[in-house]
């Protein structure tokens, strides 16, 4: 069940792909189950950035909380964001009639968190730095937002072979239970 340099190098290549709308990416990425699995390394690699992210979003907190009740809110909510969604899709790809393409789906999604942390991390490091104006930085952060979102709508669709609208409902799905897992989160740390 180890993943391999080579294997880690293609999937974020595969998930690069996708993210320029092009469904060869998929090619270049594991679809089994175990490949699959594998996937969730994704979370091992976005964790470091992901800490980050979450220091600058909680950093007037950060002086008010244990070091300890800190990590261990933020963790639990980083261990339940990677397996929520996933699980949640496993149930909902059967009620769309798309089982088999479950692993599919779950690959090129855990996969594609590594190209949007890279492009989404230093858009908000750039915004918070105080470098750009206010509303200049909230406008590049919008913008990539929007961007991710684009790429998880066409990940959804190519992968699980659905409508734009059924596509659009998953990610709607993806974004609930990030917000309900942050809010939840946050509110812990108040």
């Amino acid at each position: 069940m180890t993943l391999t340099a080579r294997e880690a190098v293609y999937s974020i290549f595969g998930a690069y792909r996708l993210a320029l709308l092009d469904k060869t990416g998929l090619s270049y990425l594991d679809r089994t189950p175990e490949g699959a699995l594998r996937s969730f390394y994704a979370a091992l690699i976005v964790l470091p950035a992901y800490a980050v992210l979450v220091a600058l979003r909680l950093w007037d907190v950060l002086p008010q909380v244990s070091l300890l009740r800190f990590i261990t809110v933020e963790g639990l909510a980083y261990v339940i964001s990677w397996s929520a969604f996933p699980l949640a899709m496993f149930h909902i790809s059967g009620l769309l009639d798309r089982s088999s393409r479950y692993f599919d789906f779950l690959s090129a999604y855990n996969w594609s968190s590594v190209i949007q942390m890279g492009v989404y991390l230093p858009v908000v490091a750039v915004s918070d730095s105080g470098l750009v104006p206010g509303s200049l930085g909230e406008g590049m952060v919008l913008i990539v937002t929007l961007l991710v979102l684009i790429y998880q709508w066409f990940i959804a669709r190519t992968t699980l072979d659905i409508s734009g609208g059924a596509a659009a409902g998953v990610v709607l799905l993806d974004m609930v239970l990030a917000v309900f897992i942050t809010g939840t989160a946050d509110g812990m740390l108040a």
